[in-house]
Parts: structure tokens; sequence; C-alpha cells
């Protein structure tokens, strides 16, 4: 037993570890239950979470990370008996559990709604890729270069799958290699934070002494390579890294926009630092670049797009792809090692494009002196608030209000006899220009081939062809097969051939159509003529 003076003493006042670690399980229990309503974690309990996440993966394959609505739509509809199945497969499961007190099956993807309760099948791609938005599976973009509003996984989607995936291949994380990696990144980190230059001087010294040891056993013969193994599990741990990387974009660009908002409060709020903010952004400080998502994002795109570093970093892919032990690699994990770099430029230059608009929205909000109108709305609600909360416990909710109002004289319809604009709605399109039919005599077909460059020579070898098929051929069977690729001067051209060669059909005509370069598509009625035999060559 120790000395009495030896016991700890504890203060009533001292709460004492029981109690500290007691306080920290029941914080840490709070940030559970914030992020059990988070999204990754909705997505993973939600009762259809398999069939969901097997469609985003497949809806959303590594070359497409944005899809238009209707293309959404179309593809997940390719999908939909798979969630038809798991509704079907709940209601049993709630069927067969009927009558069991404390068994609980609400359906974590939506609960409450009743569009989601088992039994109810039949619900549309439309409306599983609304839900999916309501839930934040996916994200919705305004993109400016399409008329049609775009989709793509949500961040917590993506960790939701990144997750699965790290089930799924089973792979061990205290591997030799990873363990490398982190010594040889510590082991950077202190040679590059070194103060001490002889300290310093003595590990260059050591390195130069291994090298130098390197290269006398290469001059000797010996060559030390490591096992195919253990070179595989180094690789595949770096692919495991750079995919991580690729992940994270959408999470930067969700950050920057935070951001952004949190930059525009405090520019409203009448407490804080806005006074500071404002003369940074009227002198043109870049705030977002400045943040921590702002200056971890610049680092590592300044790192990606520096010339030499990337022509570097490829080559010793090149390298590695030609290895003896990369031939054991799977095809996709090949075409990862081959793609390494360039699938990281596409989705970062999306990231630098939001924090640059981000930047220019926001230095306009400023500079237009846009938020001293926002500041004065906001604080003109807030006084209308603090004056309702005021009286909210002396006027009863239910008493009645001595205000009288005038007759309003403007006219109360239902909003459902609006009709709304569909900002997806490309409108109807143009009304076609007809032009008068005029006739073309053979003289004017000859003067417009002579003064037009009109590839006499391919028209022929495209009307041969077409009737070699079919063993007959008319001008639009030839336009269908092979497109005007002279627009105009291509459908002119074949008019004058069928004149010199070709059998007119009397009072038949045709429609032919052709696309010209500006983009514009033309169609014309002209008669009908067949070409019967090859035509001589031009």
């Amino acid at each position: 037993m120790p000395p009495v003076d030896s016991l700890p003493v504890t203060s009533p006042l001292d709460p004492g570890p029981p109690a500290r670690r007691r306080d920290a399980v029941a914080a840490r229990k709070e940030d559970y239950e914030q992020l059990r309503r988070a999204s990754t974690w909705r997505l993973l309990a939600a009762t259809k979470a398999p069939a969901v996440l097997a469609i985003l993966q497949a809806v959303f394959p590594a070359g497409d990370r944005r899809l238009p609505r209707s293309e959404l739509v179309a593809r997940v509809g390719t999908h939909l008996a798979l969630l038809h199945d798991t509704d079907a497969e709940h209601a049993d499961a709630v069927h067969a559990d009927a009558g069991h007190p404390g068994t609980e099956h609400a359906d974590a993807e939506h609960p409450g709604d009743p569009r989601e309760q088992p039994g109810r099948s039949g619900r549309t791609a439309a409306e599983y890729v609304d839900a999916w938005v309501r839930e934040g599976y996916l994200t919705r973009r305004d993109d400016p270069q399409r008329t049609e509003t775009t989709f793509e996984p949500s961040p917590a989607t993506i960790d939701a799958i990144q997750f699965i995936a790290s089930l799924q291949e089973h792979r061990p994380t205290t591997t030799e290699s990873r363990l490398a990696l982190v010594i040889q990144q510590f082991e950077r980190l202190a040679q590059e934070t070194e103060t001490d230059r002889d300290v310093r001087l003595a590990d260059l010294q050591r390195r130069r002494e291994r090298i130098e040891q390197e290269i006398r056993d290469l001059a000797e013969g010996e060559l030390l390579l490591p096992s195919t193994e253990a070179s595989l599990d180094t690789l595949r741990d770096i692919l495991q890294i750079a995919s991580e990387l690729s992940g994270d974009f959408l999470q930067y660009r969700e950050d920057l926009r935070a951001v952004d908002l949190h930059l525009r409060e405090q520019i409203l709020s009448p407490e804080g630092s806005r006074g500071d903010i404002l003369e940074q952004l009227l002198a043109g400080d870049d705030l977002l670049g400045q943040s921590t998502v702002g200056r971890t994002f610049t680092a590592f795109f300044r790192m990606l797009n520096d010339p030499v570093q990337t022509r570097t970093a490829q080559e010793l892919v090149d390298r590695l792809l030609d290895r003896d032990f990369a031939r054991s690699l799977r095809r996709e994990e090949r075409e990862r090692l081959a793609n390494v770099f360039s699938d990281l430029y596409e989705p970062a230059q999306e990231v630098l494009d939001v924090k640059t608009e981000l930047y220019r929205s926001l230095a306009r909000f400023v500079r237009s002196q846009d938020f001293r109108q926002h500041r004065v709305l906001l604080e003109a609600l807030q006084e209308a608030q603090g004056l309702a909360l005021a009286q909210k416990d002396e006027v009863p909710t239910r008493a009645p209000f001595p205000l009288k109002l005038d007759l309003s004289r403007v006219q109360l319809s239902s909003v459902s006899q609006h009709r709304l604009k569909d900002p997806t709605d490309p409108g109807a399109p143009a009304e076609a220009e007809v032009h008068d039919a005029t006739t073309l005599s053979v003289e004017v077909l000859q003067d417009l081939v002579r003064t037009n460059d009109i590839d006499i020579a391919g028209l022929t070898g495209d009307v041969n062809a077409v009737r070699g098929r079919s063993g007959q051929a008319s001008i639009g069977e030839v336009l269908r097969e092979h497109p005007a690729s002279q627009g105009l001067a291509s459908v002119i051209g074949l008019m004058f051939l069928a004149t010199q060669h070709a059998q007119r059909r009397e009072g038949s005509t045709e429609v032919v159509t052709w696309h010209e370069l500006d983009g514009t598509d033309y169609a014309a009625l002209v008669p009908t003529y067949y070409f019967l035999e090859d035509l001589p060559a031009a």
C-alpha cells in the first residue's frame, strides 16, 4: 500500500480524470449525432443504399463527373428495377416483422415520406433523382455552357463510395510500403526545416555517401531489386493516395463556397471586423485565396501545372509502366497509373474556375455598394423580428388585432393560374423560313459548277458507291449516306450530275437536307432523279 502522502488528492471542485473522460465521451457522442444527420451517414444507413450506390457508380463512371438532367434520368431509368426490387424486399421485411413490438423499420433515406413507404412501387427515375438531390446525394449545378441543369455526385456520395470500396478491397493499411512512405516524408520534413547548418551539412554528406556507395555497387555489377510483391504493394499504395486526391475536388468547391458565404455574412454583420474585410476587398486582396482551403488548393494547383515537375512525373510513370512487375497490375490499375496526372487537370481547373468566379462576384458585391442595400434590409428584418419577439409573451397568438386595412385594388388570383417559366426549356424552335421554289436550268447548273469549286470527282464516287450497293440511287439517298461536305455546293453538284447522267421521274419530287458550315440546317424540294448506271470518272 502506498504511503498516505503519495495518494492523489482530489478536490471536490476538481472533476478528476474519470469525470473528464465521461465528458469527452459525451462530447464525442454529440459529434457523432451531428455526423449521423449528415448525408454520408444517412446514405450508408439507407434501406436502398446498396442499389443507390451501385447505380450512382454506374451512372457516373470515371470520365463523367457531371451530367445534364435528361441524360441522368435516362441512365437511372435503365437501372430502375434495382430500386423497385429493394422496395419490394423492404415491404416483405416489414410484413414479416409486423406484430413484433420493438422492431423498427424506418427508411433511412426518406423517413416519413409517403412516397418512400414500403409497398409503393413504380416511382420514376426523375422522382428518384429529385429525392437524391433533396437528401444531398447529388449536387445540382447551373452550367452556363448548357441550357439544361447539370448534376454531379455530392462530396458525401464520394465519401460513401470510397468507404464501401475500402471494405470491398480489404487492403491492409499497415504495410511496409506505407511505413516507408511515412518515414521518407518525416525525413524530408526534418531536413527541410533544420535550422542548424552543421546538422544539415552532415545530413547531406551522409546522403552523398549513400549515393556514392550505390554507384560503386552498380559499377561492380551488383543490382538489388525489391520483390515483385513489394513493388506492387508500393505502387498500389501510391495509386490509392492519388485516387483520394481526385475525390477531394468536390469538397474543395464546397469549402470555397462556404468561405465566400462566411465573408458575405461578415460584411453584413454589424459586429466583428467587417471594416477590415471591406478595406482588403476594395484593395483587391483575394481573401478566398488567403483562406486555409484557398492556400491549400493554390499550392496544389501550382504544383500540378508546373511544366518541369509534370513532365518529370509523367516520364517516371511511363518508366513504371514498362517494368516487369507492372504487368501484374489489373487493367483498371494500369489505366489509373497511365492517367494519374491527366485525370487531375480537368477537375482542378473546375475548382479554379469556381474560385475565380466567387472572387469576382464578391468583388462586385463590394465595389457596386450592393452590400449597403443588403445591410439596410437585414437591419430592418432584425428590427421587426426584435419587436415581434418582445411582444410574443404579451399578445396571445389568437387575439384579434385592432388594425383596419383598406381593400386592395389588386385582383387576387390563384398561383396555379400562372404558367411558370422553365429555365431548362429551350423553347419552341424557330419557324423555318420557306423560299419560293424556282426551276434551275441545265445552263444555270453548268455555270454554277464552273464558277464554284465543286468536288465533282468526290460526288461521282459517292453516287457510284450508293448505286453499287442498291442498284439505283437518288439525290436524297446519296446525301443521306454521304452528307454534303460542301453544303449547298454539293447539292448543286449532284443536281448537275443528275441532269447529265440520271433518269428523271416525271411529276415526282423529294426532300433533300444538308448542313452548312455555320451550323444551320437546310432542306430543299428537288425533282426526283435516279442514277441507274455508274458515272464515268470526272
